[in-house]
């Protein structure tokens, strides 16, 4: 039998209907199912899991506190549970201690051929380390908060971190933008072919409109936001902006997150209809796409230094042919750069974003095609 890839990952699906982490699992069963290869995923066990999850992958979870408090993980993020409850800090000392330990069972057990992690932390860094001791080789996957963290790191971990990526055999980073910062706050040159750009979108949605597919069910009215609500994501500029329109306007918003009860109350103070569905199903989810009018990404970047990847609700929309407004941060105006329909608005301006909504509302309804630039917003190139 041929040896198998281990995948090591912090965010992976906790149980059945879970979707953190199901861009993940679904990016190598796509793998798996191309390769026929074994693949082998190492994730935590957290106070969430169960062993429901139907996957021709092979799940083997380690345990790093007892299971009612393994809180770390899971829900809505390692940083979002941190926020949550701020002792949920301490437990990042024996998670990496049970990662390391279990990784190397499943080194010394298994003799993969290559160990490939998910997020520089917590999950990345301690991998690599314990893959280059044990002489096999290592790829590496930042994603977009695990890869903010690590720019702020002290100095003296930014030079160790960097040592530890060159010894890597790949590095991919979401966006051309995210690979630029991390170089230059390590002190790295962009090697071509080790410091590579690699979207999940790439793998998991075909990043283009579908020809003959993705109509509309009906007429497109409103405006749709999938993605977790947490404070990056800027839904509530979205709700600004579309109280600026006169809030009217209907907004669907698929996702949760912490900052769902927060929003609620801000829908309900500015009198926008709102509708929080939650986390949806993926049908159910292209549904909505079909009958948007529109699907926004208002995200921004934070004062911590916490920002976008390459989210993968734009390729979604275009595969289901929703028109997007978004916030050129991140790596959004990449995965915008080959849709001239797409609309780009400085971060954090509600009127910005108002205006952009109202001229795709429009474009909906019948009115004219933006002309010209995708950004002809003030302030976006």
């Amino acid at each position: 039998m041929s040896r198998p890839t281990l995948v090591v990952s912090s965010t992976f699906p906790q149980h059945a209907g879970d979707h953190r982490g199901l861009f993940l699992l679904r990016r190598w069963e796509a793998a798996a199912a191309a390769s026929g290869e074994r693949i082998i995923v190492l994730a935590p066990r957290s106070a969430w899991s169960r062993d429901d999850l139907e996957t021709p992958l092979e799940i083997r979870r380690f345990a790093y506190a007892p299971r009612p408090l393994s809180s770390l993980t899971g829900r809505f993020g390692v940083l979002e549970n941190i926020r949550e409850r701020p002792w949920r800090a301490l437990l990042l000392a024996p998670f990496t201690v049970a990662l390391t330990r279990a990784l190397r069972r499943a080194i010394a057990e298994l003799e993969p051929r290559r160990v490939v992690a998910h997020f520089f932390l917590p999950c990345g860094w301690p991998t690599a380390l314990v893959a280059r001791r044990a002489q096999i080789p290592c790829e590496l996957y930042g994603h977009g908060s695990d890869v903010d963290v690590c720019l702020r790191l002290p100095a003296a971990l930014r030079r160790r971190l960097a040592g530890d990526l060159l010894a890597a055999q790949r590095v991919a980073l979401p966006s051309a933008e995210k690979r630029a910062r991390l170089c230059e706050a390590l002190g790295l040159d962009a090697i071509p072919g080790h410091f590579v750009v690699e979207t999940m979108a790439e793998v998991v949605v075909p990043c283009a409109a579908v020809d003959g597919e993705g109509e509309a069910e009906g007429s497109r009215e409103g405006v749709l936001f999938v993605g977790r609500l947490i404070r990056q994501k800027g839904v509530d500029d979205l709700l600004r902006a579309v109280a600026a329109l006169g809030g009217a306007i209907p907004v669907e918003i698929a996702g949760d997150g912490p900052e769902r009860p927060r929003l609620e109350r801000l829908a309900r103070a500015l009198g926008v209809p709102a509708r929080f569905h939650g986390f949806v199903e993926p049908d159910a989810r292209d549904r909505l796409y079909r009958r948007a009018a529109v699907t926004c990404v208002p995200s921004r970047t934070l004062a911590s230094g916490l920002s976008e990847g390459a989210p993968l609700v734009i390729c979604e929309a275009r595969a289901q042919g929703a028109p997007v407004v978004a916030s050129a941060v991140g790596g959004i105006p990449e995965l915008c750069a080959d849709d001239p329909g797409a609309i780009l608005v400085p971060p954090g301006d509600p009127q910005a974003l108002a205006q952009a909504l109202r001229r795709a509302l429009a474009a909906g309804a019948g009115g004219a095609a933006p002309a010209g630039s995708r950004s002809a917003i003030p302030g976006v190139g």
